[in-house]
C-alpha cells in the first residue's frame, strides 16, 4: 500500500506529540513510526467510499506500522479540545472506523499524561505512554 506520510522530522501539530513519538521510538525501535497520516489512507473497501468531506481531510497523530501485525497501531494525542460533545462523538466514530479497518487505537489524554503534555521526556512520561499501551494489551 502506498501511503503519503510525513516523517517524524516534519512539523508536529499538537502538544505532546513530539515527546510521544520519541517515547514510542524507544518502545518500538524497529517499527515504522509516521506522523500526520491521512485517515482515509487507512480505510478500505466500502468505508473508503463513504467518508465524509471532514473525514477525508482528517489526519492521525501517530501511526505505527508493523508493531501489532496484522493490526496497525494508531496513537491519538488528545487535548482538552477533544472533550466537547461534538468532537468526542467524532472521535468515537473515527476510532470505530479505524478498528473496523484492522487498527488498534490508543488515546493519550491530557489528563492521563500530564508529564507527556509538558513535552518532558523522562521516566514519568514513559510510564504514562506504557500504561496507555497496556489498555490494548501491547
Amino acid at each position: 500500500m502506498s501511503l503519503k506520510r510525513k516523517s517524524v522530522d516534519d512539523t508536529f501539530i499538537g502538544k505532546g506529540e513530539k515527546t510521544a513519538v520519541k517515547i514510542l521510538k524507544k518502545i518500538f525501535p524497529k517499527d515504522d513510526i509516521e506522523i500526520q497520516v491521512p485517515f482515509k489512507n487507512l480505510m478500505k473497501g466500502e468505508i473508503l467510499g463513504a467518508l465524509t468531506e471532514r473525514q477525508q481531510k482528517q489526519t492521525l497523530d501517530i501511526v505505527i506500522f508493523g508493531v501489532a501485525e496484522p493490526f496497525t497501531l494508531v496513537v491519538r494525542v488528545q487535548g482538552k479540545n477533544h472533550t466537547g460533545e461534538m468532537t468526542a462523538s467524532r472521535d468515537l466514530v473515527q476510532k470505530k472506523m479505524l478498528e473496523w479497518n484492522d487498527c488498534k487505537v490508543i488515546d493519550l489524554w491530557f489528563y492521563d499524561c500530564p508529564v507527556l503534555w509538558k513535552e518532558k521526556l523522562n521516566d514519568d512520561s514513559i510510564k504514562e505512554v506504557k500504561f496507555a499501551l497496556k489498555s490494548i494489551k501491547m
